[in-house]
């Protein structure tokens, strides 16, 4: 069995702010590892692993210490910019894709550091008239290859939104109160809802492959209009408005890849004046 696990922090246990991942970097990738601890020792134990991909995708990806897990079926992908970014590396050879500490999508009520692929820039973000989040946008991607997704860990409201979109084991880390608050759950709590959903996951026969068909529209609403000057100069953008565009192709890759772009584009221009 191969696993891919894309990792972000904003759903990590214990963390309530990107403050507190400045200013207590260590402590946070610590409780990082924590997490994928718990799940690592879960596979290993019951399942025949041939590989654990570990994607560290958190702002540059490079959180996770290299060696933080000494077996050698486990690979680490890190560092940024990279081409396919919080999915780097996964492929048709892997069985399941595991977000580990996801959060809600953007302007989300009471979801921890709620946004969608950037903080600064993006203000939401549709496909073919659905307001998608991150899980939505990386499970189309998976779908690409047939790889569904097959457990998700993260706070209660991305949980919600969840409940209709997928049909996985999920390990709810903590609960949000605002965009910077939330009320935290003891490591052992996390560590048992990890080992039982990890369980879970293993003995589930069938998950569904999330998959985008034929032509697929993206709109983006972006922050300001600046953003929206500079973002509408790539080919293929359409302007709509002073803060919207929207690209359309029949190749979801395509769709991924300008999200993509839109977010590394656009963040260059979220404090321009």
């Amino acid at each position: 069995m191969k696993i891919f696990i894309s990792t972000d922090m904003e759903g990590i246990e214990g963390i309530s702010s990107w403050n507190e991942m400045t200013t207590k970097e260590a402590w946070c990738a610590g409780l990082l590892k924590q997490e994928l601890s718990y799940v690592i020792s879960t596979l290993l134990a019951h399942a025949d692993i041939e590989e654990i991909c570990i994607c560290d995708s958190h702002s540059r990806g490079e959180n996770l210490l290299y060696g933080s897990f000494s077996d050698e079926r486990i690979t680490h992908v890190k560092g940024y910019p990279r081409r396919n970014y919080m999915m780097e590396g996964l492929d048709e050879s892997f069985d399941a894709v595991f977000l580990l500490g996801y959060h809600a999508s953007i302007g989300s009520l009471n979801g921890g550091m709620d946004h969608s692929y950037s903080s600064s820039c993006i203000y939401r973000v549709r496909l073919n008239g659905r307001e998608v989040g991150e899980v939505e946008i990386n499970a189309y991607y998976a779908g690409m290859f047939g790889v569904p997704i097959a457990l998700i860990s993260g706070d209660d409201i991305l949980e919600a939104q969840m409940k209709d979109f997928l049909k996985v084991p999920y390990v709810r880390t903590k609960e949000g109160m605002g965009r910077y608050a939330a009320k935290m759950y003891s490591p052992e709590r996390v560590k048992q809802t990890f080992e039982t959903q990890v369980q879970a996951f293993l003995t589930q026969k069938e998950f569904e492959v999330k998959r985008l068909d034929g032509e697929v529209t993206l709109e983006v609403d972006l922050a300001t209009t600046v953003i929206a000057d500079a973002v509408s100069i790539v080919p293929g953008i359409k302007r709509l408005d002073g803060r919207t565009v929207q690209y359309t192709s029949s190749r979801y890759e395509d769709i991924f890849h300008m999200i993509l772009t839109i977010a590394m584009l656009g963040g260059k221009f979220a404090q321009y004046t």
